[in-house]
């Protein structure tokens, strides 16, 4: 049986530095068969569209982010766990080279703007999967922000409206919410269609552009899969604020 650890926006330098602390932990501890890293691992601040003509378009430079991202998530995890790491596209993964085509279009293209380049993953044994990946038996990991997804307010209902689309069950991030919705059809109940969305790990505190209340609905979580040959089994597990968590009895800090 395989175990495969699903974890997404960690959105750094505005992760949940405990969240993070703990999961390397547990990662360390439990020697999992895959990490898959469903993007936003960067927050990518400067070239966000919302920083435009603020003063956030001018703070720390993309290297800057991607450099503390290697640092603080990625060599730390290499540290303790060796195995496949897969990290996903997504929207903050993609504002770089976005707003290189977009403020200079004469420089538009250059490859060391795209996040793999940034995070140099080949220097640390990770794959890059720029849109989607088959990763079990009629399962598929995506981040869940390309067009066409309808967005849900309910946990678990983007990616059950995804799995939809593309017939097979989905696990994704973008929303921030946690939560599993399954749909069952066909004469006798024969085909059932999961949709998993794992959460968030940032640190609510730095997300300045939810306002003083931070009336968010987001939840801090992760994902575990349990495969078996054709059996894949999501399980939620919730991050506390403070960044620890429980798994199987064991509480991971």
């Amino acid at each position: 049986m395989k175990l495969i650890v699903v974890i997404s926006d960690l959105q750094m330098p505005l992760e949940n530095r405990r969240a993070n602390k703990s999961l390397i932990n547990f990662i360390g501890d439990r020697q999992p068969d895959e990490v898959i890293n469903i993007g936003d691992i960067t927050d990518y601040q400067a070239p966000s569209r919302w920083s435009a003509g603020t003063r956030a378009e001018f703070g720390m430079t993309v290297q800057e982010e991607a450099a503390y991202t290697r640092k603080n998530h990625i060599e730390a995890i290499r540290a303790r766990y060796g195995g496949p790491y897969t990290l996903l596209g997504s929207n903050h993964g993609e504002r770089p080279l976005k707003y290189l085509v977009e403020k200079a279009p004469a420089l538009g293209g250059a490859e060391e703007y795209r996040e793999d380049k940034l995070l140099h993953l080949d220097d640390y044994g990770m794959r890059f999967e720029p849109l989607s990946y088959d990763f079990a038996p009629n399962w598929t990991a995506m981040h869940g922000h390309a067009k066409g997804i309808s967005l849900s307010r309910v946990a678990g209902g983007t990616a059950m409206n995804a799995a939809r689309k593309v017939q097979k069950s989905v696990v994704m991030g973008h929303t921030h919410r946690a939560g599993i919705v399954s749909e069952t059809a066909g004469m006798g109940a024969s085909r059932t269609l999961t949709g998993v969305e794992v959460g968030h790990l940032m640190d609510l505190a730095k997300a300045d552009y939810l306002g003083p209340a931070r009336l968010a609905n987001w939840q801090s979580a992760f994902g575990l899969f349990y495969v078996d040959g054709p059996m894949v089994t999501p399980h939620i597990v919730p991050v506390h604020r403070n960044g620890q968590f429980i798994v199987e009895g064991e509480r991971y800090k």
